[in-house]
């Protein structure tokens, strides 16, 4: 069997566990109904397999990891043996099992459990000081400054509709020229309240979920709009599906939304959006690319915190406030989120998707050969950080760039 087979083998297996799990656990599962794949791109593509119970689950992920294992050594091996893996953590917390919260992040996620190192962030924190003194914000902590530049450039309420117009048409053209074409697809504006994400990128009905309780600057709104739909999410639906329809993109590349090692990337697509359209157009766009990341870092640190270290609540939400600089609703949000059992390891994969796409758009910047491959394995093939790199001939490191 060769690695395209493979491949079209994972993605039955994990669709099958999707279905499977949704009927057997339903609202009571702990996804809440949600399911292995919330978006699942293959319905009229690639048929689920139908199981009666776990232990035929089990078996077949027990025999597609021995023919993963016996692939030639090669970055596709290395996503696909991530990918088995992470299938198999899921189908273990689907039946009820114990996990270590390392052990999530390690097998469920793919990406390492480790403290994100003090070093790096203090750098970030002094190149975010940096870019506020340059838009003219002086003097304080961190949370000091960021929460004055965020007020100093706060959109009203009903300002948030134009500028969101605005935002979406100019990313579409964008993503059109620098990315793959997006056809009619387009995505309306939908405030909502009380949920542990910011925005939220709902594909099928062409909208993008907005938690309003939040407050958004122009530069804030400028990357949910990249990072939900051009040339984030919606994009990467687009382009995955047609890739795969034309013969071109493996099967698994339809599993991108999967709650497993796929959604590091699709996450670190998204982080990147603003960037890989080449969108900074200003200070404050700097600015708010370096507290992106660097709240990115202190979310993935409070979450470790409280998992892996057992820190009270109290103790992360401070944290959260006064080294973060997060906003009360996105505080909220993450704690909510670092406490379920299933999605808290996943807070790290936005820090480390956004790293891995990071460095290597860094690294093939201004080479168009390698650009262009760059965006055909982004869009067109599924990877973990570790195979992203080695695909695109980048050296591997969890994060930070040597020249950071």
């Amino acid at each position: 069997m060769n690695d395209i087979d493979i491949g079209l083998e994972a993605t039955q297996i994990a669709a099958g566990i999707d279905r499977f799990e949704r009927e057997t656990n339903g609202e009571n599962g702990i996804l809440d109904g949600e399911g292995l794949i919330p978006l699942y791109l293959g319905q009229s593509l690639v048929d689920e397999r139908i199981y009666t119970g776990w232990a035929g689950i089990e078996s077949d992920i027990s025999g597609l990891a021995a023919r993963v294992a016996a692939l030639d050594d090669t970055p596709r091996k290395m996503f696909l043996q991530k990918l088995t893996a992470s299938l198999s953590a899921a189908t273990a917390l689907f039946q009820g099992a114990t996990m270590s919260f390392p052990d999530k992040l390690t097998t469920l996620v793919g990406i390492p459990a480790e403290r994100i190192s003090g070093d790096f962030l203090d750098r970030l924190a002094d190149e975010l000081h940096t870019k506020l003194d340059a838009a003219g914000v002086v003097g304080g902590t961190v949370r000091e400054r960021v929460v004055a530049w965020e007020q100093t450039g706060t959109l009203d309420p009903d300002e948030i509709p134009g500028v969101y117009h605005e935002l979406m048409t100019e990313a579409k053209k964008r993503t059109d020229e620098r990315i793959v074409p997006t056809g009619d697809y387009w995505m309306d504006l939908n405030p909502v309240r009380n949920t542990h994400y910011t925005a939220r990128c709902n594909f099928s009905e062409r909208k993008m979920d907005l938690n309003v309780e939040n407050r958004f600057t122009r530069a804030a709104l400028k990357h949910l709009v990249a990072h939900e739909c051009f040339p984030g999410h919606s994009t990467q639906n687009i382009f995955t599906v047609a890739a795969y329809e034309r013969g071109e993109a493996p099967a698994e590349v339809l599993l991108c939304s999967l709650n497993g090692i796929p959604g590091v990337i699709q996450e670190g697509i998204g982080d990147q959006g603003v960037e890989l359209i080449d969108w900074i157009e200003d200070v404050h766009d700097d600015v708010h690319a370096t507290l992106r990341r660097y709240q990115s870092a202190v979310a993935t640190q409070a979450t470790w915190m409280l998992n892996a270290e057992g820190r009270g609540e109290d103790e992360v939400r401070t944290y959260l406030k006064d080294t973060g600089a997060l906003q009360p609703a996105r505080i909220d949000g993450r704690i909510g989120m670092a406490r379920h059992p299933y999605r808290a390891p996943f807070i790290a994969s936005y820090f480390y998707g956004n790293e891995a796409v990071r460095r290597v758009r860094r690294t093939v910047a201004g080479d168009a050969a390698r650009w262009n491959r760059f965006v055909r394995a982004l869009y067109g093939e599924a990877h973990s950080p570790e195979s992203l790199c080695a695909t695109t001939n980048v050296p591997y490191r969890s994060y930070g760039d040597s020249d950071d």
